[in-house]
């Protein structure tokens, strides 16, 4: 008897054993990646932290925006947990009302600091057909992700800047994953580095994104000595008008013996923490644009699959660019009524007395680059 009970002893510890650590080696290969994506001259970086929440900074520019979602997608997003609008420029924002219109977004951060570009307001009104508030980025803001290895911490703008001044509004996000830490700068320039040095918030980093594509008004000599990064990452479209990165900059970074990666000349670059090391991997540039590889689902959707009869329904699409025109062909039990509507925007359509009890489905379509589109959504009066 004690022999049997002995062998059964030796074999649940083996069980115990296997089973933990297979649980063990799991949580220590859980890796947290940074995507600084290759749009040009612009900002867009996609984070996945090791929990899986999707965070998303900046977009680039309005023609970019079907690029980053195409990204997006390709990575298997679908809910994007933060987004973040480091500040009102153009070449960093522009994209981000496609980004609304084609994920769902639960948290949105940005400096409060308004501007009057299109690029800005577009952005404003996707915030708002998302229905969700703008959470203010400043100086000692924690963006909870649900991790006790992560921490994510807003260090700038440290304080009010002139309107004007929009570089130095940028909000700049320190991000810490166990012992990695990674530093995004947004267009931040000198003096922000210095109110955030003043401050001593700051601290040495691993990888550095190279703030305002690498302009020589950033990246100062005294900030690079302050956060001491070892890799220096830089988003900045190649053949660019302002001729970044400057020489000046790049001159800093090599005495600051920081490893620099670019986009313009190494496209998307991706680094993956596993919370003790870092690896890099780039992508070659590709020879065209993504946009003709961009797979789009058109997506409709009702407030109410049930309404009363001379009830208004209220239809909105997503899953194609803001503004895209489309059909909706409403399918009643003895006639058929078409609508027409865009993309992004909701269309109130009254269903008079539509038979109780019977499923009007409504077919959906949408042409896009001559590509047609198609869905179906449906609703039962009751």
């Amino acid at each position: 008897m004690k022999h049997k009970i002995g062998i059964l002893g030796i074999v649940a510890a083996l069980f115990i054993s296997l089973l933990f650590g297979t649980q063990t080696t799991s949580a220590a290969t859980k890796d947290l990646v940074v995507h600084y994506i290759d749009i040009g001259q612009g900002d867009a970086i996609y984070i996945k932290t090791p929990n899986g929440k999707n965070i998303l900074i900046d977009a680039g520019n309005k023609a970019k925006g079907h690029d980053v979602v195409a990204y997006l997608k390709k990575q298997k997003v679908k809910t994007i947990d933060v987004m973040i609008a480091t500040h009102p420029d153009a070449d960093h924002i522009g994209g981000l009302d496609e980004v609304l219109d084609a994920f769902v977004v639960k948290n949105v951060y940005a400096p409060k600091v308004s501007h009057t570009t299109k690029a800005y307001k577009d952005f404003l009104l996707a915030v708002k057909r998302e229905k969700v508030k703008i959470k203010t980025a400043k100086m000692g803001v924690n963006l909870p992700v649900g991790d006790k290895l992560i921490a994510m911490k807003f260090l700038a703008p440290v304080k009010s800047y002139a309107t004007s001044d929009l570089n130095n509004w940028s909000a700049v996000l320190h991000l810490k994953y166990n012992k990695n830490t990674f530093l995004f700068t947004g267009d931040a320039e000198t003096r922000s580095e210095n109110d955030m040095i003043a401050n001593k918030v700051l601290s040495k980093v691993d990888v550095l994104k190279v703030s305002h594509h690498g302009a020589k008004s950033s990246t100062s000599e005294k900030f690079l000595n302050a956060v001491k990064p070892k890799y220096a990452v830089i988003s900045v479209g190649k053949g660019n008008r302002y001729k970044h990165p400057t020489p000046e900059t790049l001159k800093r970074l090599k005495n600051a013996k920081a490893q620099v990666y670019r986009t313009d000349t190494q496209g998307t670059v991706k680094a993956t923490s596993n919370g003790k090391t870092i690896k890099f991997q780039t992508a070659a540039k590709p020879k065209s644009s993504t946009a003709s590889a961009v797979s789009y689902k058109l997506t409709p959707s009702l407030d109410n699959k049930t309404p009363k009869q001379n009830g208004t329904v209220n239809l909105t699409v997503k899953g194609l660019p803001t503004g895209t025109k489309y059909t909706a062909v409403f399918n009643y039990k003895s006639t058929k009524t078409t609508y027409n509507g865009t993309v992004g925007k909701t269309l109130p359509v009254k269903i008079g007395r539509a038979a109780k009890g019977y499923t009007v489905k409504v077919d959906v379509t949408s042409t896009y680059k001559g590509k047609i589109y198609k869905s179906q959504v449906s609703f039962t009066p009751k």
